[in-house]
C-alpha cells in the first residue's frame, strides 16, 4: 500500500499545492481590490471634475444673466437651476450612481471568466450587436439632445417673457 516515504512526499506536495493557491487567491484579491480602488478613484476624479465644470459654468451664466439683470438676481436664477439638477441627481441617485458602481463591482468580483474558443464568426456576431447597440444608443441620445433644446428655447423664452413682463411693470412703476 502506501510506504512512510510516499506519504512524507503527499504531504509535502499537498502543502506546496495550498500555499501555492493560497498565493493566488491573494494574488487574485490583490488585483481585484485594486480595480475597484481605480474604479473609485476614477469616480472621485470625475465627480470633482464636473464640480469644477458646473462652478466655473455657474459663474459664467451669472457673468451673462448679469448683462440684462442685476447680478444678484442673475446668482438667483442659476442657484435655482443648480437646485434644479441636485434635485434630480438625488431623485436619481439609483440610476446614475449606485446602481452602475455596484454592477461594476460586481463584474469585478464576480465577472465571467475569458470566453475560451472564440471563432471568427462569434467575434463578428458581437460586433454586429455592439455596433447596433451603440447606433441604438446614439439615436436616442440624439433625441434627448434635441428633447432638451427645446425645454432650453423654451425656458429661455419664459425667461424673456418674465424679463419684458418685469421690466414693463418697473417702467410703468417709476415713470410715475
Amino acid at each position: 500500500m502506501f510506504n512512510r516515504q510516499d506519504l512524507d512526499y503527499l504531504l509535502a506536495d499537498l502543502q506546496e499545492y495550498g500555499k501555492t493557491r493560497f498565493e493566488q487567491a491573494k494574488l487574485t484579491l490583490l488585483d481585484k481590490l485594486s480595480r475597484i480602488a481605480a474604479l473609485l478613484l476614477l469616480g472621485l476624479a470625475v465627480i470633482l471634475i464636473v464640480f469644477a465644470i458646473v462652478a466655473i459654468g455657474g459663474v459664467a451664466l451669472i457673468s451673462a444673466l448679469s448683462n440684462c439683470m442685476p447680478t444678484w438676481a442673475a446668482a438667483l436664477i442659476v442657484a435655482a437651476i443648480w437646485l434644479v439638477f441636485l434635485i434630480i441627481v438625488i431623485a436619481l441617485r439609483k440610476h446614475l450612481f449606485l446602481n452602475p458602481m455596484l454592477a461594476a463591482i460586481a463584474a469585478i468580483l464576480f465577472g465571467p471568466q475569458p470566453k475560451q474558443n472564440l471563432t471568427v464568426e462569434s467575434l463578428n456576431q458581437e460586433t454586429q450587436m455592439l455596433d447596433y447597440k451603440a447606433g441604438e444608443q446614439e439615436k436616442n441620445l440624439q433625441r434627448e439632445a434635441e428633447r432638451m433644446q427645446r425645454s432650453w428655447m423654451d425656458l429661455l423664452e419664459r425667461f424673456t417673457a418674465a424679463r419684458n413682463l418685469v421690466s414693463n411693470l418697473l417702467g410703468r412703476l417709476f415713470r410715475k
